[in-house]
């Protein structure tokens, strides 16, 4: 237990971690659209549906194929930040498009950027994690991408139920957005977030934990 509470210590202290996972359970949380495709069924027809989760599929696959720019980048945060509300956009006129193409395109958009959001997030985790905390701080990184879909998932059933399936999406995409406007305000550090600097912090940390280790032996 102790080691639990010290990983959950460290992931706290940190703006950089605290926004890779706020944002994504935001993110999924607010604008994940999956429960809504049967729904969707009595717009563009039963015999599309299935192109809607493809379509996603698709948009992440693109930006897992073309992302060989992202090693030249190093403010991470400012990059999910900005991936983040893309999404949001992505789903926000996603709801409001009625023809099956342009509704098509905008969910490869947000698979697109759902994938740049996590690969950018990937790098943070990987940069800045310690080795000693790695394996802890994964189960957090696994609650964050977890939950968000699945409370997400109930959310758009509840609203879409309740009001529309328009309003769900809509809403949920101009919800997304705000809470990663309100992230990027209130965690100023994840924002301003550069690798480099990431690498450095970790490096330091693990050379510090290696010679308190060191001389602990030393003594006994």
């Amino acid at each position: 237990m102790a080691g639990i509470k010290r990983a959950w210590k460290y992931a706290f202290s940190r703006q950089e971690l605290v926004g890779t996972y706020f944002i994504d359970i935001a993110a999924m949380f607010f604008a994940f659209p999956q429960a809504l495709y049967p729904a969707l069924a009595a717009v563009y027809g039963e015999r599309y549906v299935g192109f809607f989760p493809a379509a996603i599929a698709v948009g992440a696959l693109i930006a897992s194929a073309t992302s060989g720019w992202t090693k030249s980048v190093h403010r991470h945060g400012l990059m999910v930040i900005a991936a983040a509300l893309l999404w949001g956009v992505a789903i926000l006129f996603f709801g409001l498009v009625d023809s099956l193409v342009p509704a098509l395109l905008l969910l490869a958009t947000a698979g697109f950027f759902d994938m740049i959001s996590g690969i950018f997030r990937g790098a943070i985790w990987n940069q800045t994690i310690p080795n000693y905390l790695r394996g802890r701080l994964a189960s957090i990184e696994m609650m964050s991408y977890l939950t968000g879909p699945m409370l997400g998932s109930a959310k758009m059933g509840i609203v879409a139920e309740t009001f529309s399936v328009r309003t769900a999406l809509v809403s949920g995409g101009v919800l997304c957005i705000v809470s990663v406007f309100g992230a990027a305000l209130f965690l100023p550090k994840f924002a301003g977030y550069d690798g480099r600097e990431g690498v450095k912090r970790r490096e330091h940390e693990e050379a510090e934990r290696s010679e308190i280790s060191r001389l602990s032996e030393a003594e006994f």
